[in-house]
């Protein structure tokens, strides 16, 4: 069997597909060699519609118009059409009569007989074809005996013969380029002195059986319609094919007609477009491809029309000739609208939709006409017809379906482009039923809806993505087109974004599960999407849209489509600092509404548990650890990070994306109007509150989602870090302290800032770093660490300054007690001052020296006073905070005691151990000195007993020091 893109011959007697480049193979046709292929091939164009046109004035309906502006004509009956159904032929018909005469006289003769005319035959051909008209019932118009002595005349001196047909159809994109290199669109104009043309013969079905002269006989039948196909002159043919568009048209021709391929002929004739003269041409055989069993017979062919009339309706029509007497024409089931305007089928080639150069006109079921008066009525009041003729659609929809997606049985880029604009063109031919009555217009008395026509579209697609969706582990059905889920998948995902398909939820999900990758590895999945996502379309965009789809309905599946998505948009551009991205960018979620997601459904666990299920594609897709992080709340953050815990141990440089996720995240909540105050503001979901149970503050969250950042850097500390991501470490884990620190708004939440603050100095601490400090990069390094530093160190600065505006201290009203303004000053300050940064950048001195500075602005008095207060506690020896408070009011205690203001008589004695260091820095303060010591003479002691302020207060406590022993003990240490 040769092949006729690449006329590679094909060992095979059989073969389906080309060895050589995969294209599909029709079925050869051998030789005609018998009167039964004579008979076969031997179908004259000219006949009178005898069997038609009884019934064509009463005809209520039209037959299944194909959509895409489909138009067909509605018959009338006359008595001159009665007079020839009865075998009566006019006057004026004598030539008419006497072409069917002679045709089955041709039928009839023996093999030897019919041989001899095996040479160009000639025939009348437009002596018994219909018109328009006459294909739709009108009476012909009676010819005089003039014009009948004419007719015989030329019949006489010139004889022309029929084309008959084209190739049959092809599906397949390179099967199409070939057809157009042989093809021309057959049709003579009989009756006018030009150059008679050979007739194209039939192309028989291939017989079945081992013939050993098969690819022999195959060869001399495709020389031989070549040889003949080119024998059309320019005249007779309405385009050639590199002029022309070619079209293939597929129908199904109804049970009823009993159509018999090796003795029926199917035939296309149509308006002036298909060539002149109109209606008396066979436009192409429509040869058969498959047998549907109760639902007929397939058949197929193609023609070619010329470029200019694209976009323009064409009326046609498929006649049935059985081999002798006249031809009958298809029956349309509907009412004809004014008298004359008969009812057609309608051909609109839509240049938009074109592709490679080809358009398929997928018809539906080519109806035969009713029998009796009775079943006229019948069909014209029952609506039973109408919903008949609509299955009859649904019907052939669903064969012509099967049929596209048969190009696909051979996975390659050229079938699935030619696959993508076929499937366009048949939706845009079934969409909205069309006739052509006069002119083209929609089928409205059919009531078939393009809602309906979608509703059905979606069966059909349901039906083939059924076995992809089984869980029982059974292999997929031998005659499925397409052998992987994802393509599935893509496919359907195409159709719903192309024709608009409106989807339910459970439909949502099915579609995503078929998009939900079993791989694994990036390889695999770029191998077996590689062809569908080269063909042009906007996989991206159809994609987006379906995620909006499933975020409105609430399916959360899409989340795991989006290794698919990924593949489509290509890696992100590297970039030397990924901070300077944006977030749908470095999450690889453009066009998504993803902080909506995340910010209606707060409560996700669902989420994070179908996450946790599909954990595997986390090692197909390099960005899909980012783009989950970033659809999580923050809610779900840890228990995320948690689940993915095997998955950060293979890849530990995810840590990174960790920080910079969690940076994104606190980006987002500052300059919100909602989160002005963002870690103040409970931040609870509704439905959690409904439930009664206990608010959860958005700072306990961030706390959380911190801490658990520290531990991975515990961790992974001694994987993660490679010399080319430290300057990334280092500028990320800034960026989080310095948003962290803006966000912060109240001083009782300084835990968050203080545990960036620590993310800050794990990263600079870290043995890598500190190694490459040491090495040939040392200057480097510690430049690097210097600069991060300084950054995080006037980030804190900044934030303490921006929540401390008010003085250190206050005084209540009507009282003279000191107490701090804010009440955990002195925790804020020791919790920043105790974080471990290296002793060489000076972290611990310089926080102190503020809080110093801070301190001094108040007066000495209320330095004295503040620090014997109960409202804050020192922690142990080593609590640097307490010591320069301390240090602080010792000072403040010597400037008091130069004016001879007492202090002992103000200060709180709750705390004996403050106590004792003032009652000692007082006595010590204010004691005499002589060049430099301190004064032991009894009159210069008793003196200044009699004038210091304090006296009293001393002696008072007199009784105290016997008691307590650790206050005595403090005293006299510093006296």
């Amino acid at each position: 069997m040769e092949c006729p893109s690449c006329q590679h011959i094909s060992k095979e007697e059989a073969a389906k597909f080309c060895s050589q480049c995969g294209h599909k193979l029709l079925p050869a046709a051998p030789v005609p060699d018998s009167e039964k292929d004579l008979k076969a091939t031997s179908a004259p164009e000219g006949e009178t519609e005898c069997g038609q046109e009884l019934m064509e004035d009463s005809s209520p309906f039209s037959s299944l118009g194909s959509s895409n502006r489909l138009e067909s004509p509605d018959e009338r009956p006359s008595d001159a059409s009665l007079q020839i159904r009865g075998g009566v032929a006019s006057e004026g018909f004598v030539d008419a009569a006497d072409g069917p005469s002679c045709e089955v006289e041709a039928a009839g003769s023996p093999a030897s007989k019919r041989k001899k005319e095996d040479a160009p035959r000639t025939e009348v051909s437009d002596v018994s074809s219909p018109d328009p008209k006459q294909a739709n019932g009108a009476a012909p118009e009676p010819a005089g005996p003039e014009k009948a002595a004419g007719k015989e005349v030329k019949a006489q001196t010139k004889k022309t013969e029929q084309p008959r047909s084209s190739v049959p159809a092809s599906r397949d994109h390179g099967q199409e380029a070939q057809t157009k290199r042989q093809t021309t669109v057959p049709g003579g104009r009989a009756g006018e002195n030009e150059k008679a043309s050979l007739e194209p013969k039939k192309e028989p079905k291939k017989p079945q059986g081992n013939n050993k002269n098969n690819a022999a006989a195959e060869k001399t039948a495709k020389e031989q319609r070549n040889q003949r196909a080119g024998a059309l002159s320019p005249e007779e043919s309405p385009s050639s094919s590199v002029e022309g568009i070619t079209v293939y048209f597929h129908a199904i021709i109804s049970k009823h007609f009993e159509f018999d391929p090796s003795q029926h002929q199917v035939f296309v004739r149509g308006g002036e477009e298909f060539g002149k003269p109109r209606w008396h041409r066979n436009v192409c055989e429509m040869y058969f491809t498959k047998d549907l069993h109760e639902h007929g017979s397939l058949v197929e062919g193609s023609a070619i029309i010329s470029r200019r009339h694209l976009d323009r309706p064409i009326p046609y029509k498929y006649v049935l000739s059985r081999g002798k007497g006249p031809v009958e024409y298809e029956f349309i089931y509907k009412r004809q609208q004014k008298e004359g305007e008969h009812v057609n089928r309608c051909l609109q080639v839509k240049s938009s939709l074109l592709g490679s150069g080809d358009w398929h006109q997928y018809d539906d079921i080519i109806c035969m006409r009713p029998s009796g008066v009775w079943q006229t009525l019948k069909n014209h009041l029952i609506d039973s017809t109408r919903k008949d003729l609509v299955k009859g659609k649904q019907t052939a929809a669903a064969v012509m379906l099967d049929s596209i997606f048969s190009i696909l049985e051979t996975w390659n880029a050229i079938n699935l482009k030619s696959f993508f604009t076929q499937f366009q063109q048949f939706y845009s031919v079934i969409r909205v039923p069309m006739i052509y009555e006069g002119e083209a217009q929609p089928w409205q008395t059919l009531e078939y809806e393009e809602k309906e026509v979608r509703k059905h579209l979606w069966e059909c697609l349901t039906k083939k993505m059924a076995p992809f969706l089984k869980t029982d582990g059974d292999p997929l059905p031998k005659d499925c087109p397409v052998g992987s889920k994802l393509r599935m998948g893509l496919i359907i995902l195409f159709s719903v974004e192309k024709f608009n398909i409106p989807l339910s939820e459970s439909d949502l999900a099915s579609l995503c599960c078929l998009l939900c990758s079993n791989t694994s590895s990036p390889d695999a999945l770029r191998n077996d999407l590689i062809h569908i996502l080269e063909t042009p379309h906007s996989w991206q965009s159809s994609l987006v849209n379906l995620y909006q789809r499933c975020m409105d309905k609430g399916v959360d599946l899409w989340v795991c489509t989006l290794p698919v998505l990924h593949l489509c948009t290509g890696p992100a551009p590297p970039t030397k600092d990924s901070g300077l991205q944006p977030e749908d960018t470095w999450a690889a979620l453009e066009g998504i509404s993803f902080s909506e997601f995340r910010e209606k459904r707060a409560d996700q666990k669902q989420l994070v548990q179908l996450m946790g299920r599909y954990r595997h594609l986390l090692s197909v897709d390099a960005s899909l650890f980012r783009s989950w992080f970033s659809l999580l709340p923050l809610s779900s953050l840890v228990c995320y990070l948690k689940n993915c815990s095997e998955h950060l141990s293979r890849s530990p440089p995810r840590v990174l994306d960790c920080l910079l996720g969690t940076c994104y995240r606190l980006q987002g909540l500052e300059g919100s109007v909602r989160n002005q105050e963002v870690c103040h503001l409970p931040w609870v979901p509704e439905s959690w509150l409904r439930r009664g149970r206990p608010q959860t503050r958005q700072s306990e969250l961030i706390e959380n989602i911190l801490n658990t950042l520290l531990c991975l850097l515990d961790i992974y500390q001694d994987k993660m870090l490679e010399e080319p991501s430290i300057q990334s470490y280092l500028t990320v884990c800034l960026k989080l302290h310095e948003t962290t620190c803006r966000i912060t708004k109240d001083h009782t939440l300084y835990e968050m800032p203080a545990l960036s603050a620590e993310i800050v100095c794990r990263i600079i601490t870290l043995k890598p770093l500190v190694d490459s400090a040491a090495g040939q990069q040392s200057e480097t390094g510690k430049d690097s660490a210097a600069t991060v530093f300084q950054g995080a160190l006037a980030a804190t600065k900044s934030w303490l300054q921006k929540i401390f505006k008010k003085r250190m201290f206050q005084t209540r009203y009507h009282s003279s007690e000191i107490s701090f303004t804010y009440s955990e000053e002195i925790q804020i300050w020791r919790r920043l001052v105790e974080i471990h940064f290296p002793v060489e950048h000076g972290w611990r001195e310089s926080l102190l020296g503020d809080m110093e500075g801070r301190l001094k602005q108040e007066k000495p008095l209320s330095q004295i006073f503040a620090f014997s207060s109960t409202n804050w506690d020192a922690e142990g020896v080593e609590d640097s905070v307490s010591k320069c408070f301390e240090k602080c009011a010792i000072e403040a205690v010597s400037l008091v005691c130069q004016s001879q203001t007492s202090i002992l008589e103000k200060i709180s004695y709750k705390d004996l151990r403050k106590c004792g260091t003032l009652v000692s820095a007082v006595i010590t303060k204010s004691w005499p000195r002589s060049g430099g010591k301190f004064v032991d003479d009894v009159r210069e002691v008793l003196n200044h007993l009699l004038t210091w302020p304090d006296v009293t207060p001393v002696l008072t406590l007199y009784g105290t020091f016997k008691t307590d022993v650790g206050l005595v003990c403090n005293v006299k240490v510093l006296t």
